[in-house]
C-alpha cells in the first residue's frame, strides 16, 4: 500500500457514500496534503527580554504548507469536524503527537477552519515513509464515523479508513438531521 492510498478518499463532499459492496464511506469535506510537519518540540524558542517566539524552521515551514493549502484550492470548513492527519513516517524515534499542533495551526492560519476549537476530534497516524508529505482529510462532525485502523506488519505505520454505518433501509447510509 502506498502512503498515497493509506487514507481512503472518496470524491463527492458532505455525505456519506457505498461503495457498492454494501459498505457505506464518510465523505471528507476537505482533503489534501501538505509537507511534512515539523515535531512540537522545535515549533518555538525562547528569545531573552522576548520570551516564546515561532523558529525559523516552523516560520518556513507555515509558509510551504500555507502555499500548498492555497494552490489546492481548498474550500474552508466552517463547522464542526473531526482531522485525521496522516504523516509520512521518515524517523523511528519521532512522536505522532507532535505533528499535530504545527499541522492544526497552519490549517487555521490558512483560513481553512476559522478556529481550531471546531475541531471535535483529530487522530494524527503515520503512514509508509514516502516523500515526507502529510496527508490531511477533514469530516463534517454531522454523522457518526467509524475509523479502522490496519497496522503495516512491523506496527510502525498503518492505514486508516474511515466508514459511516449503514442504516438500515437506507440506501446510502445518510441521515439529515
Amino acid at each position: 500500500m502506498t502512503a498515497a492510498t493509506a487514507i481512503k478518499t472518496e470524491t463527492l463532499a458532505g455525505t456519506p457514500i457505498s461503495d457498492g459492496a454494501g459498505a457505506s464511506h464518510s465523505v471528507p469535506v476537505a482533503t489534501f496534503t501538505l509537507p511534512e510537519p515539523p515535531s512540537t518540540n522545535n515549533l518555538f524558542k525562547n528569545v531573552k527580554g522576548v520570551g516564546r517566539v515561532r523558529s525559523s524552521h516552523y516560520q518556513d515551514w507555515l509558509m510551504c504548507a500555507i502555499t500548498a493549502m492555497r494552490m489546492q484550492n481548498i474550500k474552508n470548513v466552517d463547522c464542526r469536524c473531526i482531522v485525521v492527519v496522516g504523516v509520512e513516517r521518515n524517523s523511528l524515534q519521532s512522536d505522532i503527537d507532535n505533528r499535530l499542533k504545527a499541522t492544526l495551526d497552519a490549517i487555521v492560519k490558512a483560513g481553512v477552519l476559522s478556529d481550531d476549537s471546531l475541531v471535535t476530534a483529530a487522530l494524527p497516524v503515520w503512514l509508509p515513509k514516502a516523500n515526507a508529505m502529510a496527508h490531511v482529510q477533514i469530516f463534517e462532525c454531522r454523522h457518526p464515523l467509524t475509523l479502522t485502523i490496519h497496522p503495516a506488519q512491523d506496527g510502525a505505520s498503518a492505514a486508516v479508513i474511515v466508514s459511516a454505518p449503514q442504516h438500515e433501509g437506507d440506501d446510502d447510509g445518510y441521515q439529515p438531521l
